[in-house]
């Protein structure tokens, strides 16, 4: 951030470092070499392994011509490969930048060559440079050096790159409300390209904590298993997840001890249930990617009186929060500016859009400070507490992530089928859905099942609407825009959403059951037992709600096996054949 000075802090055991990560975790190497600093499975590391993998990988990147300020693109699930080779591009002097392979090629693409990265990480990257140890290369690293660059959803329909400084980080760690103590355990439970996943990496290995790798692709159940066996300290659970771990398996949070939800709105209801279910506290989370994670955080209460709305909360020390323009006076709403240390450099290569959301603090006592115009509204309660009301563009917050409408359209319009695209969002219960409209370059000229498979070839899982339907025009206004309230109601007819004949009827109890179940799930009229779960809107979160409801069912199914049987007849199959099994094991 401009205008911040460096600084030095104590950290525990008396040492003082610079704000710069690897820094901060060289403290505990040096301190505590032998204690756990990454449990992943059966891999265990050290906090002297983990340091002399990262050196080794440091210094292949040396070789490799890598140099200060550099771009490195890591391209590793969720894991201690990513961990060490984040902080072996950080021992470079380098700034990394996540890219979870699970992105279409084209995304992940993307990211490597807008980053302008020098080098791509793989895991087998990393396996070789651990093969050959070596000592890291000696860099004289400044907080004011980038450490990452974290990619979010942009309106001109390319993501855009957000370099976050080590001292930004550090800032964001020193909050007391995230106090991690040594020994302590913190979660890893989110994409490595999402920001969260800078808390609980750093937040672990800069406080001699214990990162404890949470496995991908979990049902409910699964993932409530692994929160009761690995009874962590610290974890963040997505809105959306955190609503559905507290309808189905409530008791599986007594195991965390603080537990951190956000990234969308928090549902008053599920709020309360939750407010006294942990060890030690609830916390709403919020904040952009371009203020380093966290910009205001809410302790739960199970005493107070919410209102129609959970708080977002007080600012983390050395940060500010401010209400600017662009609301309604008389409800006391306006658009929520963030200054202070958790301000990021701006975005990649995007000078004409840094200088449009970062602006001049004159709040500030530094020369040169900025703050964020993070274009969400808010208000101010009588306490100081903030709280937020939507936004005032057309950037949705959806399942946790930051998503620009415009972006989709974009990649919608570039199916040569089609004339013009619109993207909504709506709410079902506290859930809020991504809608699609499409008008065809010609009648019948495209369906809303080969709309689908295009978007799924060219963004995120999360990014891929519940809905897609082809229109015959989009409507406009008087001005020539997209008049968005006279678009369809959300729909909920099956032949709608799939484009497709008559369903497949059950030929069995079980079938029956199971269409009946993924109807009330994706809140549609009907389901054909041959229908594709995916194609008729599905979605991981959604999925996720139906295997908690299977196992409510006395039904046993893996979120892999869900993949690997989309449809109602397969699925069906599948339980059939496991009934089978236990009837003549018996």
């Amino acid at each position: 951030m401009a205008g911040r000075r460096e600084r030095e802090v104590e950290v525990n055991g008396g040492d003082v470092v610079r704000d710069v990560i690897h820094y901060r975790v060289g403290h505990w190497v040096r301190r505590t070499p032998d204690s756990p600093a990454i449990v992943d499975g059966d891999t265990v590391l050290s906090y002297a392994e983990l340091d002399a993998r990262a050196a080794s990988v440091a210094a292949r990147l040396a070789s490799d011509g890598v140099a200060i300020e550099d771009s490195v693109a890591v391209q590793i699930p969720r894991g201690h490969r990513a961990a060490v080779a984040f902080l072996g591009v950080l021992k470079a002097g380098a700034r990394y930048v996540p890219v979870d392979p699970s992105y279409p090629p084209d995304r992940q693409r993307f990211m490597c060559d807008d980053s302008d990265s020098a080098r791509t990480v793989t895991e087998e990257y990393v396996d070789a440079a651990v093969a050959e140890p070596a000592p890291e290369p000696r860099h004289e690293v400044v907080g004011s050096n980038a450490a990452y660059a974290v990619y979010t959803s942009g309106s001109t329909g390319s993501p855009k790159g957000v370099i976050v400084e080590h001292r930004n980080v550090c800032a964001f760690l020193d909050e007391p409300r995230l106090g991690v103590r040594p020994g302590e355990t913190v979660a890893q439970n989110v994409s490595i390209s999402f920001d969260v996943a800078t808390f609980e990496i750093w937040g672990a290995l800069c406080n001699g904590a214990c990162l404890v790798i949470l496995a991908g692709g979990r049902s409910i159940a699964e993932l409530a298993a692994d929160i009761r066996r690995v009874r962590p300290d610290w974890m963040f659970l997505t809105a959306g997840v955190f609503h559905l771990m507290v309808d189905h398996d409530l008791d599986a949070l007594a195991s965390v001890g603080t537990l951190q939800a956000g990234g969308d709105v928090l549902a008053p209801s599920q709020w309360m249930r939750a407010s006294a279910a942990t060890r030690r506290g609830l916390f709403n989370a919020y904040g952009p990617s371009e203020t380093t994670v966290y910009s205001a955080l809410y302790r739960a209460d199970p005493s107070e009186q919410l209102g129609t709305s959970v708080p977002i909360g007080f600012p983390p020390v050395g940060e500010r929060l401010a209400l600017g323009g662009g609301g309604d006076p008389q409800q006391g709403t306006g658009e929520i500016l963030i200054g202070g240390a958790g301000v990021s450099r701006g975005y990649h290569r995007r000078p004409r859009l840094t200088a449009e959301r970062f602006v001049p603090d004159p709040d500030s006592p530094y020369a040169g400070a900025r703050r964020y115009r993070s274009g969400d509204l808010g208000s101010v309660d009588a306490d100081g507490a903030y709280r937020m009301h939507g936004r005032i563009d057309r950037q949705v917050k959806v399942r946790g992530y930051r998503i620009e409408l415009a972006e989709i359209e974009s990649v919608l319009c570039a199916h040569p089928d089609v004339r013009q695209a619109a993207a909504v969002t709506f709410d079902v219960g506290a859930e809020k859905r991504l809608g699609l409209f499409a008008s065809p370059s010609r009648p019948g000229a495209v369906s809303s099942t080969e709309l689908r498979s295009w978007l799924r070839d060219a963004l995120p899982a999360y990014m891929i609407p519940a809905h897609v339907q082809v229109i015959d025009d989009i409507p406009l206004d008087g001005n020539g825009k997209v008049h968005r309230a006279a678009l369809p109601s959300p729909w909920t007819r099956r032949v709608d959403v799939t484009g497709l004949g008559p369903p497949a009827r059950p030929s069995s109890a079980l079938e029956q059951q199971l269409c009946e179940l993924w109807a009330d799930t994706l809140q549609i009229d009907e389901v054909g037992v041959d229908d594709n779960y995916f194609l008729l809107g599905g979605d991981s979160l959604r999925s996720i709600s139906l295997l908690a409801n299977l196992t409510e069912l006395g039904f046993a199914v893996t979120a892999d096996e869900f993949v690997a049987h989309q449809s109602v007849g397969e699925l069906a199959g599948l339980l059939g054949a496991g009934a089978d099994q236990e009837t003549a094991a018996s």
